[in-house]
């Protein structure tokens, strides 16, 4: 199981500069904030909210980011008091203290389309509560992960530090990292051996910069491990109706006014996943009015697999406007599996970690579509030879 980073303890040319309204991201266009739900439901009323601090931008949006979390930029630099104000009012700050180390992803469906093996909401609020009550976790860098996986095997295949893999209603696996083998532990136990392991980890690190996750100490974490275990496939990511609930996707991850207000009509809360969509409990009915706002409601829609990192003008690295090219590149996206992200420079921020079309810095909207149409002859390429040589062996 591969996640995070190859282990490593190499000497690290800066601090963590992960974003918060107590220290925020100083970037081109101003500072950047980002709060962390920490997998927890978020009321429309705050998504508002938000979008007020922005409102006077020439481009007011939230971004949705690949942890499930919202981020503003182009506010002051310095961030001035009001500002700041006005963020915490929402409401989405409640743990000052360990506001950056509120990391978690967790099944967003859990507990309401019957999937999984268990419903992780729970778990998320208990583990939330746990980490922040924890003085010595808020010593954790910004990038430290908790990945809480219901079974279906939805974000334990990513990245992460620490994670749990339900394997029944009332039993699981903690893992850590990509350290081989876990542990199993009762439901009931498995916040304090997450939050345990997450202890040892900072007391390892503290005041070090050479290890910002598990896969970077010198030494495996933990005890030994009591279990081996391999995640499940990662599933299909639903869009449009789950049963009686909703899936909308967030056109680049930019959540506008427009979509909010849709969202106000429909839902007092919202789950936020890592793949810039949102659930609505109770929405399929109401699923033509979110599209009629601009969300995307059905896996044809280009929105579905089209990303782009920030770009100009917010980013002094990249070469093009990344999300301006996709836009007028979405209507004329070819059919395809895999998702698309458009790269501003070679760092490639927030590309998946999945196989994807690594459209980068193209020059034209006419060259996009070459590199595009370039990935596609690649994969058809390699799977007629790979349909070939298993072919050959019958």
């Amino acid at each position: 199981m591969c996640r995070v980073t190859a282990p490593t303890s190499r000497a690290r040319g800066a601090a963590d500069a992960c974003p918060g309204v107590a220290r925020p991201f100083s970037a081109v266009d101003g500072s950047i904030v980002r709060l962390r739900p920490a997998g927890l439901p978020v009321s429309v009323r705050a998504l508002s909210g938000l979008l007020d601090v922005v409102a006077g931008q020439p481009d007011p949006t939230v971004l949705l980011t690949s942890r499930a979390a919202l981020q503003l930029r182009g506010l002051p630099d310095p961030l001035t008091a009001e500002t700041r104000a006005a963020v915490l009012a929402t409401g989405l700050v409640p743990a000052p203290s360990h506001e950056l180390v509120r990391n978690v992803v967790a099944s967003p469906l859990s507990g309401l389309d019957g999937g999984g093996r268990c419903d992780v909401r729970p778990l998320t609020a208990a583990l939330d509560d746990a980490v922040c009550a924890a003085p010595g976790l808020a010593h954790l860098g910004g990038r430290f992960l908790f990945a809480l996986d219901d079974g279906r095997g939805d974000v334990i295949g990513g990245t992460f530090d620490l994670g749990f893999l339900a394997t029944g209603p009332d039993r699981g696996v903690v893992l850590a990292g990509s350290q081989p083998g876990g542990w199993s532990v009762p439901l009931r136990e498995a916040v304090r051996t997450v939050t345990a392991l997450a202890e040892e980890f900072a007391e390892r690190t503290k005041g070090s910069e050479t290890a910002w996750h598990v896969d970077e100490l010198a030494d495996r974490l933990g005890p030994a491990p009591t279990c081996a275990i391999s995640p499940p496939p990662q599933p299909d990511r639903p869009l449009g109706a789950v049963g009686e609930h909703a899936v909308v996707a967030v056109p680049l991850g930019l959540l506008r006014r427009e979509h909010v207000d849709a969202l106000w009509r429909v839902a007092e809360t919202v789950r936020v996943t890592p793949w810039r969509s949102l659930v609505v409990e109770h929405g399929s009915r109401h699923l033509p009015a979110l599209e009629a706002a601009g969300l995307a409601t059905h896996a044809g829609s280009p929105w579905h697999r089209l990303h782009a990192c920030t770009g100009l003008p917010g980013c002094s690295r990249s070469a093009i406007d990344t999300r301006a090219l996709a836009r007028d590149l979405a209507p004329l996206l070819p059919a395809g599996d895999f998702p698309v992200h458009v790269s501003g420079c070679e760092r490639r921020c927030g590309k998946p970690a999945a196989a994807h079309v690594d459209v980068l810095s193209p020059p034209s909207l006419g060259a996009a579509l070459d590199q595009i149409a370039a990935h596609s002859a690649r994969e058809s390429a390699h799977s007629t030879g790979s349909t070939e040589q298993e072919g050959s062996w019958t």
